[in-house]
Order: structure tokens, then C-alpha cells, then sequence
């Protein structure tokens, strides 16, 4: 049986047009204010297994609220040499979600190819 996950929040990519994680991925991470505006909190990229080294955010910065999730896609399809049109259909994939519970865990992982995307809340 495995641990139950820590508090926090991480993600994970998965190319599903090449079957493989999407290493090499820059995401954004805003917190998403009253106004709607979004600000910044930090920028990672996926390593080879298509996830972030550390949490985005750890415990003790999860707090209740609005975020985004701002992925890079079409970047990172030229970069693997995608054959995309001009402009790509998929150039930034941004997922708005909120924390309602700051004591739990929150995974927020994106299945991609150049022409759709799924996403969740999973485990």
C-alpha cells in the first residue's frame, strides 16, 4: 500500500501524440486574483519523466484560491519537431482551478498532442 500524497500541488505532462512524457515543458503558475488578472508565481519545466522536480507548490505555500496553470505546448511540439501549422492550432494550454482545501493534495496533470488536450484533478 502507498503513502497517502503530501499536501501540495504538482503536475505531469504526457505527450499522448508520441506516447511519451513531454520533457523539457515550461509551466506557469499564477495565483488568479479578484479581478481575474493572473500573477505570476513561478516558472518550472518538465523534466524526462514529463513532471516538475518539486512541488509547485509545497504545503505550506497551498492556500485557498484561484490558479492557473499555464502550459507551453506549442513551444515545446516545435522543439520535439512537431509538424504544426502556422500559427499552431495549440500554442498555450492554460487550466484555471481552485484550492478550496489547503491540508490536501492537488494534482493537476495535462494529456496534450498539437490538436487537444485533458486534463484532471488526480491523485
Amino acid at each position: 500500500m502507498s503513502p497517502e500524497p503530501k499536501a501540495g500541488l504538482t503536475t505531469h505532462v504526457l505527450d499522448t501524440s508520441r506516447g511519451r512524457p513531454a520533457a523539457g515543458l515550461r509551466i506557469d503558475l499564477s495565483r488568479i486574483d479578484a479581478d481575474g488578472r493572473a500573477d505570476l508565481i513561478k516558472t518550472a519545466t518538465t523534466n524526462a519523466d514529463g513532471r516538475v522536480e518539486t512541488p509547485l507548490l509545497d504545503p505550506a505555500e497551498l492556500k485557498v484560491g484561484r490558479y492557473e496553470l499555464l502550459f507551453h505546448v506549442g513551444a515545446y511540439f516545435r522543439a520535439a519537431g512537431a509538424t504544426l501549422t502556422d500559427p499552431p492550432f495549440l500554442e498555450q494550454v492554460p487550466v484555471r482551478f481552485a484550492i478550496a482545501e489547503p491540508s490536501a493534495h492537488y494534482h493537476v496533470p495535462l494529456l496534450v498532442s498539437p490538436y487537444g488536450y485533458v486534463t484532471y484533478r488526480g491523485s
